[in-house]
């Protein structure tokens, strides 16, 4: 990994793996706290606790609008570096970068 230019690529998609699956882990914790609060509300829980359940839940919302907006900006940085260096192709960490576009996108459209 000599190239400067593979140690690049590798961060880029490492950048990109960790936005990743920080948007699908802010998704799956409002699911989880909307169980949360349904429990809460079934077993007749203080009017305080169901409150800040709620707060919780809007916190979580409000994070994954900002989580995919940098997904994004990240994901179109990754992609104009895999077309801009079209000559390390062959490289291990290209392939990768492409997988990792693919599985990106498909959590983007999520």
């Amino acid at each position: 990994m000599a190239d400067p230019r593979i140690r690049q690529l590798v961060i880029k998609t490492g950048v990109v793996k960790r936005l990743a699956k920080e948007k699908t882990v802010y998704e799956k914790e409002v699911k989880t706290e909307f169980v949360r609060l349904e429990k809460f509300k079934t077993d007749g829980a203080d009017e305080h606790v169901i409150r800040k359940q709620e707060e919780v839940i809007q916190e979580c919302q409000m994070m994954i609008p900002d989580s995919k907006r940098r997904l994004q900006k990240e994901f179109e940085v990754l992609q104009k570096y895999l077309q801009d260096e079209q000559d390390l192709k062959e490289t291990e960490a290209y392939t990768k970068a492409a997988e990792m576009l693919s599985e990106a996108e498909a959590v983007l459209k999520s």
